[in-house]
């Protein structure tokens, strides 16, 4: 049979808004706002409840190169804001009521370029903030790759990007247990910056 205490009954409410407008005007060029309020609430037996609203916010302009005499470019640029307020006791590891914030604002550039019909180029730069609990840090990343048609059905790609792995609240902030397994919070782990890398072969 299943651990002693291992069964939660839940009873779960969620809400979720999703304003969105978007603008193409004359020229071209698409402008898009994309908008979302989420609101969570978990009910649980087990002193484990937990709740949060989360607010999302995205803006996107996107246009191709025509307009500089560029055939084949594609340029996207954005900025997005999200900010996260929960409530869990499971994370009371960060304050003893278990109330914890988190924040993410970014902007970032993105290029495609086609050359003739066999290669296409991409690259595009981010910039990442993050804070959890009032504690932050922020980082650019860069990515670069390419698509390269060698015959028909024939295609090598490669690519190389880099990474911005912050933190969740879970991960700094939960406290439980199960029995003689007890999890413990770690507010003091760091944000982890990871490279990535592929080269690949299609024969269609």
């Amino acid at each position: 049979g299943a651990f002693q205490g291992a069964a939660t009954r839940t009873n779960q409410l969620i809400g979720t808004v999703d304003p969105y407008i978007q603008y193409l005007t004359p020229g071209g060029v698409r402008h898009s706002l994309r908008n979302r309020w989420q609101y969570l609430n978990n009910d649980n037996d087990n002193d484990q409840s937990n709740g949060s609203h989360v607010g999302y916010s995205e803006y996107q302009l996107h246009m191709n190169g025509e307009r500089w005499g560029i055939e084949g470019l594609n340029l996207t640029a954005g900025a997005v804001n999200m900010i996260a307020l929960s409530r869990a006791e499971l994370y009371s590891g960060g304050s003893s009521d278990g109330n914890n914030s988190a924040r993410n604002q970014a902007a970032y550039l993105h290029i495609d370029q086609s050359i003739g019909e066999r290669i296409k180029l991409a690259g595009g730069a981010r910039y990442e903030y993050f804070a959890v609990n009032g504690t932050g840090a922020g980082k650019p990343v860069f990515r670069l790759g390419g698509n390269f048609q060698l015959a028909e059905a024939t295609f090598l790609r490669s690519r190389f990007g880099q990474g911005f792995r912050f933190p969740t609240i879970s991960e700094r902030y939960i406290r439980t247990g199960l029995g003689a397994l007890q999890i413990y919070s770690n507010e003091e782990l760091r944000p982890a910056f990871p490279p990535s890398a592929e080269i690949a072969f299609k024969q269609g």
